[in-house]
């Protein structure tokens, strides 16, 4: 008899193991990492080797050379200058731009539409900047003189050059640069005014880099896994749920927010077979 009681107890003193077990890995603590000057990396965003489960894998950084990076587009790379979590927006800047007398060339050639895609949203009024190399000095006050740090960036010519920056709207059209001139890069700024700019302001500009929403991970994890619309408010940083979707695109978006990408399509794929619409 004793024997017995002895073998339930230790039967309940396992399974209350077990359960431990499972409670801790369920409630598993995603402490916030840090890499260089961004110290304070937590949900949505995660760095790449955190533990499974802490953040969201669309939302990863990583961190190399002790600066936190973030992929925006494909292949393209910016560092992270700032993560405003009340105001979900993160500020990247031009890994190619640098503190100097010269001008350093960005790395890439984007417009003000490269840098809106499912994750993230520019924010504020932008510009669109060019840069160009002209055979010819050109006098126009519009057109700002430009002392490259690195000449072999910006030109394949060994004859005599000049670089310029025009500085145009959120679109900036060739026909409307009006000299015989190459571009160099198409940058988007943050709001610049036109009068009086000089390559300090640009430089300035450019080293503050753009602020981009990341509201859309609230429509994810607030309205969408409910299976609901989401309609988002830039201006005070604030989503709302509406109108709520059918109950099968609402169970998909359930499991590609609970089971991961992997499923979801494993699920689209199963419904297209049934001649269903994912």
């Amino acid at each position: 008899m004793m024997f017995r009681e002895a073998q339930l107890v230790a039967l309940a003193l396992f399974h209350t193991f077990l359960l431990a077990i499972c409670a801790a890995n369920g409630n598993q603590t995603c402490r916030p990492s840090s890499c260089g000057e961004i110290q304070n990396i937590s949900n949505p965003f995660r760095l790449k080797g955190d533990p499974f489960g802490c953040g969201d894998p669309d939302y990863e950084l990583v961190c190399e050379n002790n600066r936190t990076m973030v992929n925006v587009r494909e292949g393209e790379k910016y560092y992270v200058a700032d993560i405003n979590y009340d105001h979900y927006t993160i500020r990247v800047v031009d890994p190619g731009v640098e503190k100097g007398n010269c001008l350093s060339t960005p790395l890439y050639s984007l417009s003000y539409y490269s840098f809106h895609s499912y994750y993230y949203w520019v924010l504020g009024v932008t510009n669109t900047t060019v840069l160009m190399n002209c055979e010819q000095p050109i006098s126009d006050g519009n057109y700002i003189p430009i002392t490259p740090c690195n000449r072999s960036n910006v030109t394949s010519s060994s004859s005599q050059t000049y670089v310029y920056a025009l500085v145009g709207g959120e679109l900036l059209r060739v026909h409307d640069i009006k000299y015989s001139c190459t571009i160099l890069r198409t940058i988007a700024t943050r709001f610049l005014k036109h009068d009086n700019l000089s390559m300090s302001d640009l430089q300035e500009v450019l080293l503050l880099g753009l602020d981009l929403s990341f509201l859309r991970f609230r429509c994810k994890s607030e309205c969408e896994v409910k299976g609901l619309n989401c309609e988002r408010n830039y201006s005070n940083y604030t989503v709302q749920c509406t109108k709520p979707r059918n109950f099968l695109t609402w169970f998909f978006l359930y499991i590609s927010e609970t089971l991961g990408v992997y499923f979801y399509y494993l699920s689209c794929s199963f419904l297209l077979l049934l001649s269903f619409s994912c």
